[in-house]
C-alpha cells in the first residue's frame, strides 16, 4: 500500500505528484502508478469506469481527512478504478505557492490521462472529482482534453 505523502510548511512547496489506484478488491490499499509500465501491471481494468479524485490546498501538509471515506463510499455504490492524485507535495505552504502549481498538476493530470486512452480507456468513461482548489485543476484538466472527458464534477 502506498499513502499520501506528508510535507510541512518549509519543504511542502515545489510540485511532487503521485497517482494511487483503489480499486474494489483493495479498497484500502492504494496502489501507486507512476508510469505506462505501472499502468499495465497493476489492478487497473481499462473497460470500467474511472473515477479521478483531486483534493486542493492543504495548509499543514497532510492528507486531506475526507479521501478514505470518498474513496470507500465510491466503490460501495459502483464498480470502478478510482484514482486519488497526491499532490500533498506542491498544495502545502502559503496558498498564493499552491495556486502556482494549478497548471503544473494539470498539466501531469492530463498526460496521465493520455496514458490511459493510449491503453484504450474511453475519455468518456472517466470522471474527474476535485475539491476547492482540485476543483479548478479538473477544470482546466477539461479545457486540456478539450471538453472531451465523461464528466466533471467541482466541489
Amino acid at each position: 500500500c502506498t499513502d499520501f505523502q506528508t510535507a510541512n510548511f518549509l519543504r511542502g512547496r515545489k510540485l511532487k505528484v503521485q497517482f494511487l489506484l483503489f480499486t474494489s478488491s483493495s479498497p484500502s490499499c492504494g496502489e501507486l502508478i507512476l508510469a505506462e509500465g505501472d499502468i499495465k501491471n497493476s489492478s487497473f481494468n481499462s473497460s470500467l469506469e474511472t473515477k479521478i479524485i483531486i483534493h486542493g490546498f492543504r495548509a499543514l501538509g497532510t492528507k486531506p481527512s475526507w479521501i478514505e471515506g470518498l474513496v470507500h463510499a465510491i466503490l460501495h455504490t459502483s464498480q470502478v478504478n478510482v484514482i486519488a492524485v497526491d499532490w500533498v507535495y506542491g498544495s502545502t505552504a502559503a496558498y498564493p505557492s499552491a495556486v502556482e502549481n494549478v497548471t503544473q498538476l494539470a498539466l501531469s493530470i492530463s498526460q496521465f490521462i493520455s496514458k490511459l486512452l493510449a491503453l484504450g480507456v474511453s475519455g468518456t468513461s472517466i470522471h474527474i472529482i476535485g475539491v476547492s482548489l482540485g476543483a479548478h485543476v479538473g477544470g482546466l484538466v477539461g479545457h486540456f482534453h478539450g471538453g472531451q472527458l465523461g464528466r466533471i464534477t467541482g466541489i
